[in-house]
């Protein structure tokens, strides 16, 4: 049988296509894919993540706003402790219903690292102040991508990191705009008087608070307010008659309850307690600040501050946020 001129020349055209083909792809996974953490380390991935092992819940919630659940192989146990975070992931994935990701910890608090080697990741995500885990997983050659959530340039930029190497680097890039466009909108200033807002630590901790330079101070002056609390501290502990220096005009209380602060004597006669200007961010999971749902955590303080931004605005952003950053509608019914 003959071969046509036309056949071999095609033939040709093809095997000279596959092999620059194979070339790009070659040289692909020899370059693999990189990202700075959050200690300016650069991490690289022979090819995008496959196996993922993360140690705090908040940085599983990006792994889901990234759509990429599919390559979590290993999460906290705190997921399915936390009942808010539990009912909201569960209605993006059957496994956290059913609690089937394996959680690599000592209790549901300490992680244990040799779980973690078990599940043989390719790529571990946590904070960069889990110093102890990080240095023996990268002495056992796991790759560690860390997080600091420190400002709202850190968050964006991690973000931007996880999702390259989880190859949804595109996805991350659409949410940071939206949260980027959405803040922009909320830097026009007020005409209204400032308020002074003084935020407490979670499980009852009313004398712990948040200083100039830390996230919610960052998420506070996003919402119009003042931080009441002028150290320049990350978190500040302080007496009762600092507080009523302050005169704050309203207390922001994170997973405690409002109780924890009309109870104490001491604040008894600070006019914040006085008027019931006490106000708890509950359930917490929509109003995470170490994510970029700071812009939520601003928008429910600006609520509490601002009476001309209505609980109705309010309810109206949150579902459209929550349409954008989880890529699906109906989320807060």
């Amino acid at each position: 049988m003959k071969i046509s001129i036309y056949t071999l020349l095609l033939s040709l055209v093809l095997l000279v296509c596959l092999q620059g083909c194979q070339n790009q792809q070659s040289k692909a996974n020899k370059n693999g894919v990189k990202a700075l953490d959050s200690r300016g380390k650069e991490i690289t991935l022979a090819q995008p993540a496959k196996r993922v092992v993360v140690l705090y819940p908040s940085l599983v919630d990006e792994v889901y706003m990234l759509q990429a659940s599919d390559r979590l192989v290993g999460i906290p146990e705190q997921v399915y402790q936390m009942e808010d975070t539990y009912a909201f992931l569960s209605k993006l994935d059957p496994r956290i219903v059913q609690k089937s990701i394996a959680t690599p910890t000592f209790g549901g608090q300490a992680n244990n690292v040799e779980s973690i080697v078990s599940l043989n990741p390719d790529l571990v995500l946590t904070f960069n102040t889990d110093q102890d885990n990080i240095a023996q997983l990268e002495n056992l050659g796991i790759p560690v991508f860390t997080f600091s959530s420190k400002d709202e340039t850190s968050i964006f930029n991690e973000l931007i990191g996880m999702g390259t190497l989880l190859d949804k680097k595109a996805r991350a890039e659409e949410i940071v705009k939206f949260v980027r466009d959405e803040v922009e909108k909320m830097a026009t200033p007020l005409d209204q008087p400032q308020k002074k807002v003084y935020y407490a630590w979670s499980k009852g901790r009313v004398l712990s608070t948040s200083g100039k330079g830390s996230l919610i101070d960052m998420a506070i002056r996003l919402s119009g307010a003042a931080n009441a609390c002028p150290l320049e501290m990350e978190a500040p502990n302080v007496g009762a008659e600092t507080i009523y220096k302050w005169n704050p005009d309203l207390m922001i209380l994170w997973n405690s309850k409002s109780s924890d602060v009309y109870n104490l004597k001491e604040l008894a006669a600070l006019p914040a307690v006085k008027n019931k200007q006490v106000f708890v961010m509950s359930p917490s999971f929509p109003f995470d600040p170490h994510t970029v749902k700071f812009m939520l955590f601003a928008k429910q303080v600006r609520h509490w501050c601002f009476p001309s931004y209505t609980k109705e605005q309010l309810d109206q952003d949150m579902t459209m946020a929550f349409d954008k950053l989880y890529g699906k509608a109906g989320l807060l019914q």
